[in-house]
């Protein structure tokens, strides 16, 4: 009888691996993510970004070039980063190009959905970060 309920608990743990329902802050708390693909395109590596969440939904990361910081308010699976601050170097056309998308994104907010492992950012653009 109790073999019988472990396939159950596995379908119950699989169903949240593939959940794209409402993203809370609790789900994000304590995660690190790394850019993969914009709009579904691979990224250069050059293009190095990763974005975090600690205590709070406090927000920090790397954008490619500058490191940035915030305050993440999350409403109904819509995060918008507040007080945000970074770095001030410029790397190239191209690059500092990226992380005004990436930043802008944060700043005017985006649709935030979890799946597989995957965290995408939805605004102007699509983000995909993978789970670091």
């Amino acid at each position: 009888m109790k073999l019988a309920a472990i396939p159950m608990l596995i379908i119950g743990l699989c169903v949240g691996c593939t959940s794209t329902g409402t993203v809370t802050s609790e789900q994000l708390k304590h995660t690190q993510w790394q850019l993969s693909r914009v709009d579904g395109l691979a990224i250069p590596p050059s293009f190095n970004a990763s974005i975090g969440f600690i205590e709070a939904l406090q927000v920090n990361g790397f954008a490619g070039c500058n490191k940035f910081f915030g305050e993440g308010e999350l409403d109904d699976s819509k995060l918008t980063v507040n007080k945000l601050g970074m770095t001030r170097k410029s790397c190239g056309a191209q690059l500092d190009k990226f992380e005004q998308q990436l930043l802008q994104a944060l700043k005017q907010g985006s649709t935030v959905k979890m799946q597989n492992q995957r965290l995408l950012l939805q605004a102007k653009k699509t983000f995909e970060f993978i789970a670091k």
